[in-house]
């Protein structure tokens, strides 16, 4: 191997060595400072990168042994490069100890304070940038990661010591931090609070709670007059009302569509009635995805279908009081 071959693969070995100290010394301070908020609602959002976040701070001794594991490896390339660069450059000279003296003020710049500076900079945003990484390094530690994550374990319970544990849902107190910092910061008025802490709350409910049985509802069907249909809909109290083709005990409580009471005011006799298409969804979904579809559509509610293809009740377009 010739000097300049020599030299280029001593400047690698340093600068990748650098390059890790970097990275593990600035994900160490980004994580104790990332918003744990921030992650969960990325969470709830589907972004991977803030559950995988929201993972490992539920798994504490995975990270500080990948942290620990990283530096250390880090540190072990830095010297190994510093000293072929100084043996290559000063071959005569004692190039342990010149390496150390060299070396030493440009990892502690570079490789320790200038990444933690950066990272407490915006510590969500980079942690979540430089998560596909640190996945990497996680799973090719996770052999010494997970033995000491159990002995951490053993010694917790030895204790009666418990992590504090980070799901993806937000409880009362912290959705009441977040909307305060956010009303005192001045981003909402106490309206969009209001209605804010109101989607949020409902994200984890069951679609069951806010659903209300077909049989509740009042039906009206095409061998009705004009005057019955609006009979029906004025004492329903709603601006729409649901319709049957042709009613019969087999299909009782199962609407074909529904029509609006202007539509029905406003039609003339001669003309038949426009039919709106009912907005069918499985009662699996969530109450936001539900939400988002009634508005996509632009109907007023509806209609939740069980696994055995019932129709069994109907959700509105309006969050509950």
């Amino acid at each position: 191997m010739n000097d300049i071959s020599a030299f280029i693969y001593a400047l690698v070995i340093f600068l990748s060595g650098l390059a890790c100290s970097f990275f593990f010394s600035g994900s160490e301070i980004g994580f104790y400072r990332m918003s744990r908020a921030k992650a969960v609602l990325d969470g709830l959002s589907g972004c991977w990168r803030s559950s995988f976040l929201i993972w490992l701070t539920n798994h504490p001794p995975i990270f500080i042994a990948t942290v620990l594991l990283g530096n250390n490896l880090a540190n072990n390339f830095v010297s190994f490069g510093s000293v072929l660069l100084v043996q290559i450059l000063f071959p005569n000279s004692s190039a342990a100890l010149i390496s150390t003296l060299v070396v030493t003020p440009i990892v502690f710049i570079y490789g320790e304070l200038l990444p933690k500076s950066i990272f407490l900079m915006a510590p969500t945003r980079l942690m979540k940038i430089c998560s596909p990484l640190l996945k990497f390094f996680v799973y090719f530690f996770l052999p010494i990661s997970l033995f000491l994550s159990g002995l951490n374990s053993l010694i917790a319970r030895l204790v009666g010591e418990k992590n504090r544990q980070y799901l993806l849902q937000m409880t009362d107190t912290e959705l009441s931090h977040v909307f305060g910092e956010g009303k005192n910061a001045g981003l909402w008025r106490p309206t969009q609070q209001s209605i804010a802490e109101k989607i949020f709350r409902c994200q984890s409910c069951s679609l069951e709670e806010m659903t209300v049985p077909l049989k509740k509802f009042p039906f009206i069907h095409e061998k009705m007059s004009r005057e019955e249909m609006l009979q029906a809909a004025r004492r329903a109290g709603m601006n729409w009302i649901l319709t049957q083709d042709t009613p019969s005990a087999s299909k009782k409580y199962q609407p074909d569509g529904f029509y609006f009471f202007s539509d029905l005011l406003l039609t003339p006799p001669e003309q038949p009635i426009p039919v709106q298409k009912l907005l069918i969804l499985p009662v699996s979904i969530s109450f936001n995805e539900a939400m988002e579809e009634m508005f996509t559509k632009d109907v007023p509610f509806a209609v939740l279908k069980n696994i055995r293809g019932e129709l069994v009740g109907i959700l509105r377009r309006q969050l509950p009081g």
